[in-house]
């Protein structure tokens, strides 16, 4: 907690400083509409945070000199202050709106430069990231009427498998448009086009995704460590080839009414994959006082026009089931899976890109494991497994909306065929200002065989225990204002380097 006390300080000089400047579950949030003010031809409205961000990774496996086998990662830290700043303006009388968004952050030093500079140091986790932001990420023209909403510019965005991702120091954002029109009471239907995308660790809007493009500040990987040569890849920050990319179009559907929700999506990623997803949750007995539920998913993927993750086949399901356990605790338990498929293909087309990111290219199975131990195949060829999740505006953010997915994993970062299962406990005091999730979840990911020697057996455990505090009120149906603090911890366990990690989050912020 001593990191959580120097973020108190730290936040609160940020704020005074500044003046008015998400996990899968989130907390409440200012809304960019809640302080209306009243001009002269219409009305202003504005709204943001502050936020101080510690990211703390500790590796099972540090050896990283002659002689480790195998070798290891360092140990990594970031420190980071900003925030967001949000003011939109509504003419009066018209239901035409425009508004912007300023993202900012700045450690002021606090994370050590390293002999290239901080976003080249090993020991810095740039994942929050451990350097300067400055972007304008929403500058948007919208039109609201009759059910009716229109939207083109810089945009922050909810879909599924492209989202804010405003799990760590500032949310994603994207340039583009969107349509949608509620067609009748029950249903919403939608379409957008974002030819742009700025990730959490960058600035600048590119056409490019987390898949086909270096993912921080260093383009060639983490590195060097003083005394110690080459450089280092730090798990959670892949970086590959740079792929120029025409972004993404979306066309959608929302049916609600009578404890039934069923979306579905139809994703066409330019040059990487069509995604079509759909989701479905019915509460069955919406007047007993556990007020349980079920839902399902479902998940089709496929390469398309340049292919540039290469050949990619995917069709993965889930299933979750929750209630209530009186007044103040949730449960829930979900499963998902992924089935893998199966290749014969040359040996230099098994990218085997679970371990090594920047194999992922044209021509190559996506996620592809060898089978070594598969005699009979053709000279010259390989057994090739397959069927990973290619999630190229989520991947390593841990922000999909599988069901399994957890604070620091989840069967969409993996790149292979799988099972994911996840027990989560959500416990609220009486009055909502102390919230506690506790989950376990377990990933096996093995596959028949080995690799280079190597069994392909490939099985994750991590629980996690995420712990916020609401300083002031929390009022349901409105967004929070005022302090609070979030403490987060992630165990994870693995079958291969570094074999165990913890990190720890601790963020404090302020709500205006």
């Amino acid at each position: 907690m001593w990191a959580a006390a120097a973020l108190i300080a730290a936040g609160a000089a940020f704020s005074a400083s500044v003046g008015a400047s998400a996990d899968p579950v989130p907390s409440p949030a200012a809304s960019p509409a809640a302080k209306p003010h009243a001009r002269a031809g219409g009305t202003f409205s504005w709204g943001g945070n502050a936020r101080a961000f510690y990211f703390q990774r500790i590796n099972g496996n540090t050896c990283l000199g002659a002689g480790c086998d195998p070798k290891g990662t360092p140990n990594s830290s970031a420190l980071n202050f900003g925030g967001k700043l949000h003011g939109q303006y509504t003419f009066a009388g018209s239901p035409w709106t425009i508004g912007a968004t300023y993202l900012g952050a700045d450690p002021f030093g606090a994370n050590p430069p390293g002999v290239l500079g901080v976003g080249y140091n090993p020991l810095v986790d740039n994942t929050l990231p451990g350097y300067a932001i400055s972007t304008l990420a929403e500058s948007y023209l919208q039109y609201e009427a009759s059910g009716i909403t229109f939207k083109t510019g810089k945009e922050i965005i909810n879909t599924p498998w492209a989202n804010d991702s405003d799990s760590r120091m500032v949310p994603v954002s994207f340039q583009g448009t969107l349509l949608s029109a509620k067609v009748s009471p029950q249903l919403t239907l939608g379409a957008m086009y974002m030819a742009r995308f700025k990730s959490r660790v960058t600035s600048a809007f590119n056409s490019n995704t987390l898949l086909t493009s270096c993912n921080t500040a260093n383009p060639t990987g983490k590195g060097p460590i003083a005394g110690e040569p080459g450089t280092f890849t730090v798990e959670g920050d892949p970086c590959n080839p740079q792929q120029t990319t025409p972004g993404f179009a979306l066309f959608s559907a929302t049916y609600d009414a009578n404890g039934l929700t069923l979306n579905a999506d139809q994703y066409q990623i330019y040059d990487l994959v069509s995604l079509t997803y759909a989701d479905v949750k019915y509460s069955y007995a919406r007047k007993s006082p556990t007020n349980p539920f079920v839902a399902a998913q479902y998940l089709a993927e496929s390469d398309t026009g340049r292919a540039l993750l290469g050949t990619v086949r995917v069709h993965g399901s889930g299933f979750e089931f929750g209630e209530s356990w009186g007044r103040n605790v949730d449960v829930a338990a979900s499963y998902n899976q992924v089935p893998f498929s199966t290749y014969v293909v040359n040996a230099a087309d098994c990218s085997g890109d679970a371990a090594s990111p920047s194999k992922i290219k044209t021509g190559t199975i996506f996620g592809g494991v060898p089978n070594a131990s598969a005699t009979w195949v053709p000279a010259g060829k390989v057994l090739c497994y397959g069927g990973g999740i290619a999630s190229p505006y989520t991947d390593n953010y841990e922000t999909d909306p599988l069901f399994t997915t957890s604070i620091g994993q989840g069967l969409g970062d993996i790149h292979k065929g799988g099972t994911g299962v996840r027990l989560a406990f959500t416990i609220q005091t009486n009055d909502r200002r102390l919230k506690t999730i506790l989950s376990e979840a377990r990933y096996d990911d093995s596959l028949p065989g080995t690799s280079s020697g190597a069994s392909n057996s490939d099985v994750r455990t991590e629980a996690n225990v995420d712990v916020q505090y609401f300083f002031s009120a929390v009022v349901p149906g409105r967004s929070y204002r005022g302090l609070s603090i979030r403490e987060r911890w992630v165990n994870r366990n693995q079958t291969f380097s570094p074999f165990k990690f913890n990190y720890m989050r601790s963020q404090l912020e302020y709500d205006f």
